[in-house]
């Protein structure tokens, strides 16, 4: 296995382990699932609306995003996917695809099987409950979505994304909450906030302007971390994620 590979399907462990107690035999069996090592080009499609997908994505390198096309021909993103996180583990239960899954840069996926999942699920309470919860916190991704795109400005939506996606990366041992490269364009930024390019830019002139964020092409330094989430209304507790940096935070 390549070794972004093996690092991707190690922090997923990690992260189920955070998430329930498992035993020794259980991370093993975890650690030894077999995957397919897939290279996935930016703006490619990965499991389109409907489709029977049997594999769960679990992102080794790169972003990976969920959309939904509307009617007009825009699309909103619903919510991003990076290194060590699975996209879909709900796949384990329910293989017919809701939403479409498409690599927002350049990406290597590990596929799956959702056979191979559901087997271990089976075979160990400890493990349906890890899975259970991490599912659990995805769907508290997207409601904490949905509030801040339907009833928050444009400021509060950029914040609560930098914030979120910061954290995130900050768990896979990928970057720091405070200083982070975010390999999305503005038009894919605008998807993810409901906002248009020329909105984005002007969003984050403005937190430029009050001292909460640098951007250097695609780095993103957070100046003022406490600002920032208080702007972005940003409650880490939904996400479950527990480090030292929280209290200093």
């Amino acid at each position: 296995m390549l070794p972004a590979a093996a690092s991707a399907l190690q922090i997923f462990v990690g992260r189920l382990e955070a998430l329930s107690p498992l035993s020794r035999e259980e991370v093993e069996a975890l650690r030894s699932l077999k995957v397919r090592v897939t290279n996935v080009r930016a703006n490619a499609d990965i499991v389109l609306p409907g489709a029977q997908f049997e594999h769960a994505v679990l992102v080794a390198s790169g972003l990976v995003g969920r959309y939904l096309q509307l009617a007009d021909g825009r699309r909103q993103v619903m919510s991003i996917n990076v290194a060590g996180e699975i996209a879909d583990l709900h796949r384990v239960a329910a293989p017919k695809a809701g939403s479409a899954l498409q690599a927002l840069t350049n990406a290597t996926i590990l596929l799956v099987s959702g056979n191979d999942l559901r087997a271990l699920a089976l075979a160990s309470p400890r493990i349906t409950q890890a899975f259970w919860t991490y599912s659990a916190i995805d769907a508290a991704i997207l409601s904490r979505w949905a509030a801040i795109l339907g009833r928050r400005e444009a400021k509060v939506r950029m914040a609560h994304l930098l914030c979120e996606i910061g954290l995130r990366l900050e768990t896979s041992g990928q970057a720091l909450r405070t200083e982070f490269l975010l390999e999305l364009t503005q038009t894919q930024i605008a998807d993810a906030l409901g906002l248009t390019p020329v909105h984005v830019n002007r969003t984050l002139k403005a937190l430029r302007e009050i001292g909460a964020v640098e951007v250097e092409g695609r780095i993103f330094r957070i100046s003022d971390w406490p600002l920032l989430a208080a702007i972005g209304e940003f409650d880490p507790e939904y996400l479950q994620i527990m480090s030292p940096n929280d209290e200093a935070a």
